[in-house]
């Protein structure tokens, strides 16, 4: 698998990570620049020190494992988490609310608006706007129907501003704000309004503060399909001393109850429609049910530049899923709402494949 990850993210700059959701197993973790480390073990003392010296002083930074030790914006793949939100307050159904069909959305307390992909139409209810990724509605959602405290709530369940105990040196914290100013006012009918809530309306779509590692998301696809469960994500399943004796194991145990196992549910079946009626057809699979959700996280530079992802989970039909993965894709020149299905869909596929058709 580790193989497989490698091919598949090919020459691009970024990172692939998969695991069983079931049990946190780590089966293929890639990242991209990477460097050879018999180049500093072969070496001694003062040779091994240069040659370390040279690596860390390598802009592209290859010593630094993009795929749990750096973080980047998530886009409209933490649109997974703006909605395991609006679940769990209970302020968002499979039916309510239904968001107006627009090109932008406006937030409270700004005349910025915040537009969807090419200046598309998009609104409507949760697959609806799973399946299309409408930034104005999530937007919405963030800003006026949830307000901070659920978003807040929703990101730290799912593992956000922790780090996540894996088995590895230095892994990075993702993080989601928490201080979004003080309250401005309280409009009847909608989340109370915040010094910041046009900075919230941006994090409903994974923008402004936002920052995750792959592992991190790999982890929020994850949750959604073992029930709302995420496990202790590790990569040792045992150690033995040198006469192969085990004298250390790693037991399966959960880390975050991300959300309810019926709200899981929920959000496994939309992701599942991104893929048969979204952004995500990349991914089918004939014989499995394969569920989904792309992201462009857009960089602000000119001309533009953002960062493709996507996140998934399979397993045989009408079975659980048994793998979850997360593709990046660093740098991607353009930033167009097809970006992370073209770029980092097909990557995601083959490491699919790779682990649920071998051979």
């Amino acid at each position: 698998m580790q193989r497989a990850a490698r091919d598949a993210l090919g020459g691009n700059n970024g990172s692939v990570v998969a695991l069983d959701p079931r049990t946190g197993d780590i089966i293929a973790m890639y990242s991209n620049p990477t460097y050879d480390p018999n180049v500093i073990s072969a070496n001694q003392g003062e040779e091994a020190v240069d040659v370390k010296t040279l690596l860390d002083a390598a802009p592209s930074k290859p010593l630094l494992s993009r795929a749990y030790q750096e973080r980047y914006f998530p886009g409209s793949t933490f649109k997974i988490v703006t909605a395991a939100a609006g679940l769990t307050s209970n302020k968002v159904t499979e039916t309510t609310p239904d968001y107006p069909v627009v090109q932008s959305y406006t937030p409270p307390l700004t005349t910025r608006p915040i537009k969807n992909f090419d200046g598309n139409l998009c609104g409507g209810t949760l697959f609806v706007i799973l399946q299309k990724s409408c930034n104005s509605s999530f937007a919405q959602m963030a800003a006026e129907t949830l307000g901070p405290d659920p978003m807040i709530a929703a990101a730290e369940a799912a593992g956000f501003n922790d780090a996540p105990p894996i088995d590895l040196t230095r892994p990075a914290t993702s993080v989601y704000p928490t201080n979004f100013g003080s309250l401005v006012s309280t409009p009847e009918g909608a989340a109370p309004v915040y010094e910041d809530t046009p900075a919230l309306a941006q994090t409903g779509i994974g923008q402004n503060d936002v920052a995750a590692t792959p592992l991190q998301m790999a982890l929020v696809a994850a949750g959604v399909a073992n029930k709302g469960r995420i496990m202790v994500p590790h990569v040792m399943s045992e150690i033995r001393a040198r006469d192969g004796a085990v004298v250390g194991s790693y037991a399966d145990s959960p880390w975050r109850d991300s959300m309810s196992p019926e709200n899981a549910e929920i959000l496994r079946r939309g992701m599942i429609s991104v893929v048969t009626d979204g952004t995500a057809s990349i991914l089918a699979l004939p014989g499995f049910d394969v569920g989904g959700k792309t992201g462009t996280a857009q960089l602000g530079l000119d001309p533009p530049q953002s960062h493709a992802w996507i996140i998934a989970f399979a397993g045989p039909t009408g079975q659980a899923p048994t793998i979850a993965v997360a593709v990046m894709v660093q740098g991607v020149d353009g930033a167009s709402g097809s970006t992370g299905g073209r770029v980092a869909g097909p990557i995601a596929k083959q490491v699919l494949e790779a682990a649920l058709m071998p051979g």
